[in-house]
């Protein structure tokens, strides 16, 4: 069943396989359930699978210029940010998780997690992050 599939696939599988999907009118229909055009939706997996290798294989993340800028999206469907934002910075990286995340389970936690690990981890510099101030107060951080 596709939901095993779904259970073993790592997301840089996900991202090679819609990529190759051959009919764009699926692609469209599967980034519309997210609420995205197929640019943003392309971009942002990618954006999310280099995000995750890099994590996995203990890469510097917390101030890192990431190397490739995700594509923009101009008229979110969603909540999304609205402060000036540095978009090579891993807090877009976590926004764009953010989003999908609210997408497949709208009462996460996330914002939660990362209060506390900012509260376990004092001396981290939100602003080398790329973390505007007053960033928990966005759309996207506020619980529907």
């Amino acid at each position: 069943p596709a939901w095993i599939m779904g259970e073993l696939l790592t997301i840089g599988n996900v991202n090679a396989i819609y990529r190759n999907i051959k009919q764009n009118r699926i692609r469209k229909r599967i980034a519309r359930r997210f609420g995205l055009p197929i640019d943003v939706f392309e971009s942002w997996l990618t954006i999310i699978a280099v995000t995750r290798n890099a994590c996995c294989h203990h890469a510097r993340v917390w101030n890192k210029h990431n190397a490739m800028p995700p594509t923009m999206l101009n008229r979110p469907q969603g909540a999304w940010i609205s402060l000036p934002t540095d978009p090579m910075r891993i807090y877009f990286d976590i926004c764009i998780i953010k989003y999908f995340l609210d997408s497949i389970s709208p009462n996460n936690d996330l914002l939660s997690k990362l209060r506390w690990l900012f509260v376990d981890f004092p001396e981290i510099d939100l602003r080398a992050m790329g973390f505007p101030q007053g960033w928990e107060f966005e759309p996207l951080w506020q619980q529907p």
